[in-house]
């Protein structure tokens, strides 16, 4: 009973924390645009800010500072930009490209880090001044890249940089071989502290279908279509590279070490679909049925063995069923394994040596089992239920998951300040229908305790 309070007391202090909220207040300097548009200013983008139009910015005494207060929770962080117009098509964002306060990996968008009280952002449009003025004196430096083509036959369009928000479209940006000696050559200026992603092309293909390919490599970004990555460049540099590969040195080596990698899935918190289980995507795993994982033994850990290059790394998932649209992917939404940037799917880091990598569907358990252990000896797993729907106004189902069926469960509902509302045991495995028509509107936590693990949910009434 100790720790099933114990877990109450933390589930209702993180409830009260998650719905603080603060405001986030943006004032935006902008004598750097020299006409504004007639529709205005506004701030757009990323996961927490809308479409272009949505959030108008304002300059009451016309002294060109435009300004907006947002509310937001307690912990939100998000990307964002500014738009000089409401344009849907997000023609008439600021340029960011290169610049330091732009993110190459989010359209060279701003990002606003986690917010834990009341904040005042100062920016300038088009530029990374962020004291409420626009001076920002930033140094030109010569980028020259060095492509060995000594892989492949030349395109006689040539070969181009291309990419990354920065580096435009295949075509735009021809790399040039006037010895003659299989070196294609381009020098480029940039700002100093300039950062992008980037790609070279065998041709000037506008579907990008004769970029190189490196995917699954280590210089390639699963994230960012398996481009290079430019980190972020101060002086004068030059960049050596093989076409398709990832030497730095410009000699084009063939690597050919591989090394192998087992995946080896725990089903226990599923029923297996007929059509089987499946790893995919990432770029790196196919579709959902390319890889079929086998179970040879039938303990229920399905297996999937392959062979890649050292330092290959790759977003992934595992799929119940050979489901074209996806569907039937492991939800892993919120948890620490999922990358809310890839699909929420997880991310295998480069490896350089043969590696096998335990996993749970559906969790972030990674030893093998599908149980979350907690530093009280306290097991906390989250398949034991679900509760449906999550805001609730006459009644709500709790359903159960594999883990909790054929035993006892012990059912505790209490409001944000701890008061026990119900509590009842259930041996049946159908959902139970939790009544809330003489509960007042608010929070409250369900928790469902077995004799395998605990876990404990949030639910609304309104």
């Amino acid at each position: 009973m100790k720790r099933l309070l114990l877990l109450m007391a933390v589930f209702t202090i993180s409830v009260g924390q998650l719905f603080a909220q603060f405001n986030v207040t943006f004032e935006l300097n902008t004598e750097n645009i020299e006409n504004i548009d007639p529709t205005g200013i506004y701030i757009a983008g990323g996961e927490g800010f809308g479409f272009p139009g949505d959030n108008l910015m304002t300059d009451d005494d016309g002294d060109g500072i435009y300004t907006i207060t947002l509310e937001r929770e307690l912990g939100f962080s998000s990307h964002y930009t500014f738009l000089n117009g409401n344009c849907g098509d997000w023609s008439c964002k600021e340029d960011l490209g290169g610049l330091p306060c732009g993110d190459p990996s989010s359209f060279n968008d701003r990002f606003l880090p986690e917010v834990s009280g009341n904040v005042l952002i100062k920016a300038c449009y088009g530029n990374c001044a962020d004291d409420g003025t626009c001076d920002y004196d930033v140094e030109d430096i010569e980028l020259t890249f060095e492509l060995n083509t000594a892989l492949i036959d030349v395109d006689p369009e040539g070969i181009f940089i291309a990419g990354g928000g920065s580096f435009g479209n295949p075509g735009d940006n021809p790399l040039l071989d006037p010895d003659g000696d299989g070196i294609y050559t381009a020098t480029i200026v940039k700002p100093a502290g300039f950062s992008s992603f980037y790609t070279f092309t065998n041709g000037a293909c506008p579907d990008y279908s004769c970029k190189e390919n490196i995917a699954g490599l280590p210089c390639g970004d699963p994230a960012n279509f398996n481009d290079r990555f430019l980190p972020s460049t101060t002086v004068n540099t030059t960049i050596k590279a093989c076409f398709g590969t990832c030497d730095n040195d410009g000699s084009c080596t063939v690597v050919t070490d591989s090394i192998e990698l087992v995946f080896e899935l725990n089903t226990e918190t599923i029923d297996v679909d007929p059509a089987g289980i499946f790893i995919a995507g990432g770029g790196n795993f196919g579709n959902p049925g390319d890889n079929p994982m086998i179970d040879p033994d039938g303990d229920g850990i399905y297996t999937y063995t392959t062979t890649r290059p050292v330092g290959f790394q790759s977003h992934y998932t595992f799929l119940n069923g050979n489901c074209p649209d996806w569907s039937c992917k492991e939800d892993l939404v919120g948890l620490i394994c999922a990358d809310p940037n890839a699909f929420n799917d997880r991310f295998l880091a480069a490896v350089t040596e043969n590696q096998t990598i335990l996993s749970c569907f559906g969790n972030c358990v990674s030893d093998g089992t599908c149980i979350s252990l907690s530093a009280d000896d306290i097991y906390l797993d989250q398949t034991i239920f679900d509760i449906i729907p999550k805001v609730v106004v006459d009644y709500a189902e709790i359903r159960f998951g594999q883990s909790a069926m054929g035993v006892q469960k012990s059912i505790t509902v209490n409001d944000i300040s701890g008061n026990a509302m119900l509590i009842v045991s259930h041996t049946g495995d159908d959902p139970y229908r939790l009544n809330t028509e003489n509960f007042s509107a608010g929070i409250y936590i369900v928790n469902v305790q077995t004799q395998n693990g605990v876990y404990a949910r949030k639910f609304i009434v309104q």
